[in-house]
């Protein structure tokens, strides 16, 4: 029969199994936390640990900055964790700073009572705080921080057991933390030098302003951690700082990236030629608040034989993100950049030159060869029209082809913008249709085929608004899709009208595009369609043509042949704007019997 123990050594045996686990626990914790180098993969490690070992529902981390006499929070959780990222506390100020001042481990198992409270992180982080554990965390007797075990889990609330394995944790947790923070300091200074290296050679043998702005973000995102970036360059007689590469910006935001020198952080810095960190853009009148989630920012000049030729804005969804160390990084980098920013223009400025001059060519051929110049008998019915580009060439297009019989299709359509860019997207909408008309019979099919492949092939800004027509000529009946384009008249022999309007949004842009079909018999009526350059034709007195001049002068030409209207169209808008500079592509086109 075994020996009934004494109190006593009852009592010992239990002191020495719980001395084993706290001992196994900090073995296992040791393993653990030395197990990385990377800060994130540390923090969530030591979220695990300090929850087990003390039963806490979260944990937060401060970090200590001597220089500001505050404290930083570098790990929180809570339903609004990331918000409290980056906030400051006071040393002396809330539990924290009680600790952090006194350099002694607190628990607190009323905090709603306790004179030390600090109601604005509990705010922040959207958590109800009950009771707190915190203990200082030092190095080499240097205080690197505090860390904080929120809401005991057990019905008795933290006790001096847990805060001794707190604290014997904390002395772990401040060695990795010290030597994550040196493996860091010592990486960045091998990455620093290796990036400025890298981008000198590559912004040495980039030419393009384009290749210059994006190798030097994409080296500053290995360096300096943002969430939103944009390098503004000063252009034009107003001295306007223009965006010219943004990420993380929402295009909602592109008229707040076009900023004057008295606009922003960004003009400030731009008028006094200096770098600035600014630790809570909500406190700082200066800041143009083009990003919702923006808490902190960072700006540096470029300049160019002492002037100001751009700026690098970088900004963090975290308070505080950014040092006079990134500043000065960030401004070796400005320097650079300069020099190379210089260098691209006049490069570009000949590249340019020289590429107008071949697209011009080639696109003045291409394009007319493609519009139609005469009129195209199709069974009873004449559709002609007419295509005058207000520059060399146009973005307006025009356009008659045949479908399975007895069915032809028509479109007329203006491209966004105007010239040479313009012109070679016409060139590939063209190409489109002629690609896809020949398998349907419905204009709508055809509209929703063209967007589709739009979609694939042209940028969101490069849309085309386009009205597609497909005429039975043996029945006289036409369908019909006006995709954001100006509404067609259909205009009967009495001299009623209707403004043809069913279709939907732009083609190229939407990929859901809702795009409907309308239907008519056209019989002795003429339809008559065109481009916004027509009714947005300006005299000397900057009066437009408009809808209604242009309704008036359909119906009063009714009856003359789709060519004779047409050609009076023209005179009729020449004495209108009294041979004032054309400054839009005209294109009409009209179908009748």
């Amino acid at each position: 029969m075994p020996r009934k123990l004494s109190t006593r050594q009852a009592s010992d045996r239990k002191k020495l199994r719980k001395r084993l686990r706290e001992l196994e626990l900090l073995t296992k914790s040791s393993r653990a936390l030395n197990s990385t180098l990377s800060l994130d993969q540390l923090l969530d490690v030591i979220i695990k640990i300090v929850r087990d070992a003390v039963s806490a529902e979260t944990v937060s981390l401060l970090r200590y900055d001597a220089a500001k006499e505050n404290l930083v929070f570098e790990l929180a959780r809570g339903r609004k964790g990331r918000e409290v990222l980056g906030f400051k506390i006071p040393i002396g100020q809330g539990v924290a700073g009680w600790v952090a001042k006194h350099k002694r481990a607190l628990i607190v198992n009323d905090l709603q009572n306790d004179p030390r409270f600090f109601v604005d992180v509990e705010r922040k982080l959207g958590l109800k705080t009950q009771s707190i554990m915190s203990i200082p965390l030092k190095r080499r007797n240097r205080m690197i921080g505090v860390i904080e075990a929120v809401n005991c889990r057990k019905p008795e609330r933290f006790t001096s057991d847990d805060l001794a394995i707190f604290v014997a944790l904390g002395d772990h947790i401040a060695t990795a933390i010290d030597n994550v923070r040196l493996y860091r300091q010592a990486e960045r200074s091998r990455l620093e030098n290796s990036q400025l290296y890298e981008t000198s050679v590559a912004l040495g043998k980039a030419l393009t302003l384009d290749e210059v702005l994006e190798q030097i973000l994409r080296s500053l995102k290995k360096l300096i951690p943002y969430d939103v970036a944009a390098i503004f360059v000063l252009e034009g007689t107003n001295q306007e700082l223009v965006s010219y590469l943004q990420h993380g910006y929402r295009p909602s935001a592109e008229k707040k990236l076009r900023l004057k020198l008295d606009e922003g952080i960004v003009g400030w810095a731009a008028r006094h030629r200096q770098g600035v960190i600014v630790a809570d853009t909500s406190k700082d009148k200066r800041y143009v608040k083009a990003n919702a989630r923006t808490r902190s920012e960072m700006v540096a000049p470029m300049l160019s034989r002492g002037r100001v030729i751009g700026l690098f804005n970088l900004e963090s969804h975290r308070l505080d993100a950014y040092r006079t160390r990134d500043l000065v990084l960030l401004e070796t980098f400005a320097a650079q950049a300069g020099v190379s920013i210089e260098r691209a223009r006049l490069y570009e400025q000949e590249q340019v030159k020289q590429e107008i001059e071949r697209e011009l060519k080639v696109a003045r051929t291409v394009q007319q060869f493609f519009t139609p110049t005469t009129s195209h008998k199709v069974g009873k019915y004449t559709i002609t029209g007419r295509s005058y580009p207000s520059l060399e060439l146009s973005g307006d297009y025009l356009d008659v082809f045949p479908l399975r019989e007895p069915h032809v299709a028509f479109a007329i359509a203006d491209v966004a913008g105007k010239g040479v860019p313009a012109s070679i997207i016409m060139s590939s909408f063209r190409a489109t249709l002629h690609t896809v008309a020949p398998h349907y019979t419905s204009a709508r099919n055809i509209a929703v085929r063209a967007n589709q492949i739009l979609l694939e092939t042209v940028r969101p800004e490069d849309f085309v608004t386009a009205f597609i027509g497909v005429l039975n000529y043996n029945t006289g009946r036409v369908t019909y899709c006006s995709a954001g384009h100006e509404p067609a008249i259909l205009m009967q022999p009495n001299g009623k009208y209707e403004l043809l309007r069913a279709g939907g949004a732009v083609l190229g842009v939407f990929d859901s595009n809702e795009l409907e079909e309308g239907s008519f018999e056209l019989g002795d009526g003429l339809l008559f369609a065109y481009t916004d350059g027509i009714t947005d034709a300006t005299n000397a007195q900057d009066k437009q043509f408009g809808l209604k001049r242009l309704v008036k002068f359909v119906r009063a030409n009714r009856s003359q042949s789709s060519f004779r209207l047409c050609t009076e169209l023209r005179k009729n808008l020449k004495q209108f704007t009294q041979n004032a500079p054309q400054t839009d592509d005209l294109t009409f086109m009209a179908l009748k019997k």
